[in-house]
């Protein structure tokens, strides 16, 4: 099994590639917890230092990326226990790097009202700066660009046409005010030459992307530090300029075949109204580019030219235009948010992306989230598991049973106390009946309505009202394709449940299967050899601890109202006042 472990320096150049270690241990759990790689390397003679990133490909496939805490050069004879035998190191350096927990947990500040949860989803993670997205169904060119140039069409309106002799006003412009006859494609993001309305413009930088430097400017050692020591002549002949130079054919190539149909400058405003991010640093206009029924930037995104690239983590963008569906233009993707046939009467998120995704999944009924090392965010129906694995092969360690510790079978709900306070106790009956009353208080202020609350409280007593699972699953020659959150089902003649099962629990989900879900994956690497164990927890867990996980970011009573114009209340009469 193919392994790699990247290291790069913090002007992230890539300063060691290791595809044969002495041992590796990587360990990826669930986001409310810290991943952890160890690494030992032969010899002493590294250049490694704390804050740098370390990388762990698995068969190509990115398993965990985290930050340097500690490198420790050995000078000393000793033994290290690796796969049941110790083997003799003189010389060696001990890495050891971890990814915090909340990586990608951003601020979500937004009301909802009579929404579906996969829209609220969706737009959660649009709001929420850095890279963290969604997969959207995609396959390849041109079905991204014709994608976005639909969206336009339905935000396209007589009224917010950019006005004539400006761009204080307005979004957007048409072909009948668009003169081509100079306009080039500068490089593989700006174009040049336009004229609008018989004005010379400035260049269009095509917003929400980037592609490599056709000279070795500044933004060129930005992207790539290393170049910084090098000649001109060295760039011009480096794969850099070669990947440029394709850019800026690609983008002229558009230009020139399809002509421009529309430009959309960045619509973002200023918490006064105006537009503060159409004009960059360097006096070019930022927009969306659009011709022959396709966006070009999304375009050159989904040609491989262009990079999505979020300036200032994406604080600029405005949510509704769903930008984020860029990321998934980059290869074939799928949709990572599953349409929840219920919906929220009126939620107010005051707190982490994190903490709302699983507040949201318990709400959806039976729904569980996770987040890939890359950012993307999946949730999804607990229903169907995502591998089935028979443990009869004779090549599999396999356990999976209950664990009593953290249950919880009554929950004293308190709503926002502020708007429509209530309180109302819920009891999961069954498992009263079997385990006895165990009791705890949930104060949730995002919920101002009793069925939302009923819709919440009912998903996590179908999770925490009965034991959680707990076992492992071991592969001696390693497995690849499992990712923490996964869904995994045991089969096999010998596998079956032998602690009895009472009605309801999870719901009655998984009444004839043993199933468990991904919380933490173990990958044990000795040389070539490597190993991988699984942990499980309940099927319908996403987070270790629920109850106090999604409240652990919320503002306290006395701050929890705050007049937004950005609320979907605002002017509803649900607490919303200037009195």
């Amino acid at each position: 099994m193919h392994y790699l472990i990247e290291i790069l320096d913090t002007g992230n150049r890539r300063i060691h590639q290791i595809t044969d270690a002495p041992f590796i241990e990587v360990i990826c759990r669930t986001p409310d917890k810290t991943d952890r790689m160890a690494i030992l390397l032969e010899g002493t003679n590294y250049d490694i230092s704390p804050a740098y990133c370390v990388r762990f490909y698995l068969e190509e496939d990115l398993i965990c990326e985290g930050s340097v805490l500690s490198v420790i050069p050995h000078w000393e004879d000793t033994e290290r226990l690796v796969f049941g035998r110790y083997v003799p190191f003189r010389f060696f350096t001990e890495v050891v790097a971890e990814r915090h927990a909340g990586t990608f947990d951003g601020a979500v500040t937004r009301a909802y009202m009579n929404q579906s949860i996969d829209h609220i989803v969706r737009d959660a993670v649009n709001r929420t700066l850095g890279p963290v997205h969604y997969g959207i169904d995609h396959t390849a060119f041109p079905e991204g660009a014709v994608r976005e140039y639909r969206k336009f069409i339905s935000r396209k309106r007589p009224d917010n046409e950019l006005q004539i002799g400006g761009i204080e006003h307005g979004q957007w412009v048409g072909a009948n005010r668009i003169d081509l006859t100079g306009a080039f494609a500068k490089d593989g993001d700006t174009i040049s030459g336009l004229v609008v309305d018989g004005t010379p413009w400035p260049d269009i930088r095509l917003m929400l992307i980037d592609t490599e430097e056709t000279t070795r400017n500044a933004h060129a050692i930005k992207r790539h530090p290393e170049v910084a020591a090098w000649t001109e002549a060295q760039y011009l002949t480096s794969a850099y300029k070669r990947r440029a130079d394709n850019a800026h054919a690609a983008l002229q190539s558009l230009l020139t075949t399809y002509g421009i149909e529309a430009i959309e400058l960045n619509p973002h405003r200023d918490i006064s109204g105006a537009f503060d991010d159409r004009v960059d640093a360097y006096g070019r206009y930022l927009a969306l580019v659009y011709g022959g029924g396709m966006c070009f930037n999304a375009a050159m995104v989904e040609l491989g030219h262009a990079d999505v690239y979020l300036y200032d983590s994406g604080r600029y963008l405005v949510p509704e235009l769903e930008l984020k569906d860029f990321f998934s233009y980059r290869a074939l993707s799928t949709d990572t948010i599953q349409p929840v046939p219920g919906y929220l009467r009126h939620v107010d998120l005051k707190a982490g992306l994190l903490e709302s995704l699983t507040a949201l999944a318990y709400a959806a009924g039976g729904y569980v989230w996770s987040i890939s090392s890359e950012g993307t965010v999946s949730f999804r129906s607990a229903d169907i598991p995502n591998h089935v694995f028979y443990v009869d092969e004779g090549n599999l360690d396999a356990a999976l049973g209950l664990e009593d510790s953290d249950l919880v079978n009554r929950i004293v709900f308190l709503g926002n106390p502020i708007e429509g306070a209530f309180q109302k106790t819920y009891d999961q009956t069954g498992s009263i009946a079997e385990y006895g009353a165990r009791a705890a208080r949930l104060e949730y202020y995002a919920l101002s309505r009793l069925e939302d609350a009923d819709a919440l409280v009912a998903g996590l007593l179908n999770d925490i009202a009965y034991p959680s699972a707990r076992g492992h699953l071991f592969f001696p020659h390693g497995n690849s394709q499992l990712r923490v959150g996964d869904i995994v089902e045991l089969r096999g003649e010998r596998v079956r449940r032998y602690i009895r099962r009472i009605s309801g629990e999870w719901a009655d989900r998984f009444a004839d299967r043993v199933v468990g879900r991904a919380a933490s994956i173990r990958y044990e690497i000795a040389g070539q050899h490597v190993s991988t164990e699984v942990q499980f927890t309940s099927p319908l867990r996403s987070v270790e601890s629920p109850l106090t996980f999604i409240v652990r970011g919320q503002p306290g009573p006395t701050v929890l109202y705050q007049f937004r114009l950005d609320d979907d209340g605002v002017g509803t009469d649900l607490g919303f006042h200037l009195d």
